[in-house]
């Protein structure tokens, strides 16, 4: 016998009896009667060809089939949810928020100091989203995400973008590190040094490995840890040496890391991203300007917190040159 699909009614009766526990409170939900309620079942059962009910002493109880449809309809019916919110705030004239996606290691230090002051301007609501750099792209090229400021990877297609910053490397080590005291770290003094690695995923590790294979060194990397924050946390807790852009300086705790130059010199870049045909309903080119002029401001901070390291090193080794005398 040829079995009809469910139709929506069949999967909102369902979800309801499972929700409200029985198919008298689903009727109460949906505003049905009961038995209209039983009779919607069975025919969900009929024309899916399975049990979704167990029937014991009058209730109905859910099988493992069901459960599991249940969980997977929730993404279903939270995208249906959205779209009555979408569709209240059109009839109330209401503009959509700017769905903004960003990398974490950036959500967490330069968009505190860009979104609150331009959301104020703009008078925009943001929705704010953060992954991995292929995360974002493919939410970006799925138009899912209007905007989004990310390291820089392969060009997708159907997507533009716009550098914000290009950030040196710099090398964090623990304040008592034998290293601590060279001005400038050089990748050969990383040879057999316990390192904490970054997101190969993302293509940030890869350039320092092709200056590691360059200069023939071996660091010895005891993990690897894809969120530059959280390699940061590793470093203060003598974890390993690991090499940083400015914004993991900025989430540094200075009385546990120094940091130094690293050579040869490496860089990450940062670049905004969006769909390279829709429209913005928000100053997209303005946005981008405060945020290059933020992340501008930062790296300037980061080269005065390399700059004092330095100044901190000549002044011990004058002093102890005195001490010698």
């Amino acid at each position: 016998m040829r079995r009809d699909g469910l139709q929506f009614k069949h999967i909102e009766v369902f979800r309801a009896v499972i929700a409200g526990g029985s198919a008298s409170e689903a009727a109460r939900l949906l505003g049905l009667s009961q038995p209209a309620v039983s009779k919607i079942i069975a025919q969900a059962e009929l024309h899916a060809g399975i049990s979704l009910f167990e029937r014991r002493q009058g209730r109905l109880v859910p099988t493992p089939l069901a459960l599991t449809l249940y969980s997977e309809t929730n993404v279903l019916f939270s995208t249906l949810e959205n779209i009555d919110r979408i569709v209240a705030r059109v009839i109330k004239s209401e503009i959509q928020p700017i769905a903004f996606g960003a990398v974490p290691l950036l959500a967490t230090t330069l968009l505190p100091r860009v979104l609150p002051d331009w959301r104020a301007r703009s008078g925009r609501v943001l929705s704010l989203y953060t992954y991995d750099a292929p995360s974002l792209l493919s939410l970006l090229a799925a138009q899912r995400l209007e905007f989004a400021i990310t390291v820089v990877m392969q060009h997708m297609q159907g997507l533009a973008s716009s550098q914000i910053i290009r950030s040196p490397v710099y090398c964090a080590l623990p304040r008592d590190h034998r290293l601590a005291g060279k001005p400038v770290i050089h990748a050969c003094d990383l040879d057999g040094e316990s390192y904490i690695g970054l997101s190969r995923h993302e293509g940030i590790q890869s350039g320092i490995d092709r200056v590691f294979i360059a200069e023939n060194v071996r660091p010895d990397e005891v993990m690897q840890v894809p969120l530059m924050a959280a390699a940061v946390r590793m470093a203060e807790e003598g974890a390993g040496i690991a090499l940083v852009d400015l914004f993991g300086m900025h989430v540094a705790r200075s009385d546990r890391l120094v940091f130094r130059r690293f050579e040869p010199a490496v860089h990450f870049e940062y670049c905004a991203v969006w769909p390279e045909n829709r429209d913005a309903d928000f100053d997209r080119t303005q946005l981008i300007a405060i945020l290059r002029r933020s992340a501008r401001q930062m790296l300037e901070q980061a080269e005065g917190m390399v700059g004092i390291a330095r100044n901190e090193t000549d002044l011990q080794t004058v002093s102890q040159g005195q001490e010698h005398a």
